[in-house]
C-alpha cells in the first residue's frame, strides 16, 4: 500500500474539521456600544474562535476650537515707519585760514569738551604780524602823548592832534586782528562731542574748504518721522515713539517737533523724535525701526483682531451656541493693531471662537476648549475584541482566534482589538 492516498485522506479530513469549527464552532462577538471611543465584541466560543463583533455607530464629528470672551482693554493704533538716528548736533570742522598743519591732538572716537584744542597750525607768520602792529600801536600812543604835551602851549593845531588819535586807534585795531589771527592757527571744538572722523594728517596744507575733523554730540539721538497726513493729526509734541534696532534692541522715544506744513510731494508732516536713554547699539546712521501710537481708546468691550472677519462687507463674529457655530453681526469702533473696540451687537457673555480663519463655517459642529486648554473628555473604552473606533467611537474589526480550545469550551484570542479615536 502507498502512502500518496493515506495522505489526501488525512488531508481532506482536516480540511473538513477546520471549516466545520469556522462556522458552527464559532459565534460571532457581540459589538461594542457607541461612545466615545469604541471596541468590537469578543471571539465566540468553538474549536476556533470567531470573528470580532462589529464596534459601536458611529458619532458626530465635532472640531476642537478655542473661545474667549469679549473684555475690556485699551485699544491702541500705531503708524509704524523707519529711519536712520541722527545725532543731537554734528558738525565738519575746517580751518578759518590757510596753513600747513603742524600737530593734531585728537583721534576719531576721542570725547572731547568744549573749546577743546584738536589741531595746531603753522602761525609764525601771523605771531610776526602781531609784533609788528604791537610795536606800531605804542609808537602812535608815544606820539600822541608827546602831541598832548605841547598842545598845551598851542603849538600844534586840534586838527593835528585828532589825526594823531585815529592813529592810534587804527594801530590797536590792527593788534587786534593779528592776534586774533595768531589765535586761529589752532583748531578748536565748537562744542562737546566725539570725533567721527579724522580728514587729515600732519604736513597736509589746511584750507578754508578742507573739512579737518567731523565732530557729533551723541549725548541724544534724534529721529525723523514723515507721518501721513491723516494720521499726522493724532500725533502731539510728547508723543510717545517705540524704536527697535535690526539688533532687537529697544528703546523709546518722544516727539519734540513738528513740522508746520505739509509736504506737497509725499503728503506728510514731518515729525522729529530725540531719544535720552538708548542703548550702546544706537549710534547716529543706525537704521531704526519706529511705531508711532497715533489713537487709543479705553474699550469696554474688545476682541482679538482674529476673531473678526467680514461677511458681505460687514464685521462678524462666530460664536458657540449649543455646540453648533454661529455667525453674529457686530458693530466696531476703533481698530488697533491687536485688538478692536467692540460697540454693539455681541451679547458679552458670549463665547466667540478666537480665531475665525480656521475653515469655520456657519451650522458646523464645534466642542469648545476649556479654559485650561483641554480638548475635551475621551469616552470609555468597549468590550474588547473589536477595530479602531471612529469619530464617537464607531469601529469594526475582525478578531479572528488565534488558538484552538477545549472542543465547544474554547474561547478565541482577541488579536486586532482597536481603542476608539478621541473626538
Amino acid at each position: 500500500m502507498t502512502l500518496r492516498p493515506l495522505h489526501a485522506a488525512l488531508l481532506a479530513v482536516a480540511l473538513a474539521g477546520g471549516c466545520g469549527g469556522a462556522s458552527a464552532g464559532g459565534e460571532q462577538g457581540e459589538g461594542g456600544k457607541g461612545g466615545k471611543s469604541g471596541w468590537g465584541g469578543k471571539g465566540g466560543k468553538g474549536d476556533w474562535g470567531g470573528k470580532g463583533g462589529k464596534g459601536g455607530a458611529k458619532g458626530e464629528d465635532a472640531l476642537p476650537v478655542a473661545v474667549i470672551h469679549a473684555t475690556p482693554a485699551t485699544v491702541e493704533r500705531f503708524y509704524r515707519t523707519s529711519g536712520t538716528l541722527e545725532a543731537l548736533r554734528s558738525a565738519d570742522l575746517v580751518a578759518t585760514q590757510a596753513g600747513v598743519i603742524l600737530d593734531i591732538s585728537a583721534e576719531e572716537g576721542d570725547h572731547v569738551e568744549e573749546d577743546q584744542v584738536l589741531a595746531r597750525l603753522d602761525g609764525r607768520a601771523f605771531k610776526l604780524q602781531a609784533s609788528r602792529d604791537s610795536v606800531t600801536a605804542k609808537n602812535a600812543e608815544a606820539e600822541l602823548r608827546r602831541l598832548e604835551a605841547i598842545a598845551a602851549l598851542d603849538a600844534v593845531s586840534r586838527e593835528e592832534l585828532d589825526k594823531q588819535r585815529y592813529a592810534v586807534e587804527q594801530a590797536l585795531a590792527s593788534v587786534k586782528v593779528s592776534r586774533h589771527q595768531v589765535a586761529q592757527t589752532k583748531v578748536f571744538a565748537p562744542f562737546s562731542g566725539t570725533i567721527v572722523a579724522r580728514h587729515v594728517d600732519v604736513g597736509n596744507m589746511a584750507t578754508q574748504a578742507t573739512p579737518l575733523f567731523s565732530i557729533a554730540d551723541m549725548s541724544k539721538l534724534d529721529l525723523d518721522l514723515h507721518i501721513p497726513e491723516a494720521e499726522a493729526g493724532e500725533v502731539q509734541v510728547g508723543s510717545e515713539v517705540d524704536l527697535e534696532l535690526l539688533d532687537g534692541s529697544t528703546f523709546r522715544a518722544k516727539v519734540i517737533r513738528r513740522a508746520p506744513i505739509v509736504d506737497a510731494l509725499t503728503g506728510t508732516v514731518k515729525f522729529v523724535a530725540r531719544a535720552e536713554e538708548f542703548p550702546s547699539a544706537a549710534i547716529p546712521g543706525a537704521f531704526t525701526r519706529a511705531k508711532v501710537r497715533v489713537a487709543a481708546r479705553e474699550a469696554g468691550l474688545s476682541l482679538p483682531n482674529e476673531a473678526i472677519f467680514d461677511y458681505e462687507g460687514k464685521p462678524h463674529v462666530y460664536t458657540v451656541e449649543a455646540g453648533k457655530v454661529r455667525r453674529v453681526q457686530v458693530e466696531l469702533g476703533l481698530r488697533g493693531e491687536a485688538r478692536v473696540e467692540i460697540t454693539g451687537g455681541l451679547d458679552p457673555s458670549a463665547q466667540v471662537i478666537a480665531d475665525a480663519g480656521r475653515g469655520i463655517v456657519e451650522g458646523m459642529p464645534v466642542r469648545p476648549l476649556s479654559e485650561d486648554g483641554s480638548a475635551g473628555e475621551t469616552g470609555a473604552a468597549g468590550a474588547l475584541g473589536g477595530g479602531k473606533g471612529k469619530g464617537d467611537g464607531a469601529g469594526a474589526g475582525a478578531g479572528p482566534g488565534a488558538r484552538r480550545g477545549k472542543r465547544g469550551e474554547g474561547k478565541s484570542k482577541e488579536a486586532g482589538a482597536g481603542k476608539g479615536k478621541e473626538n
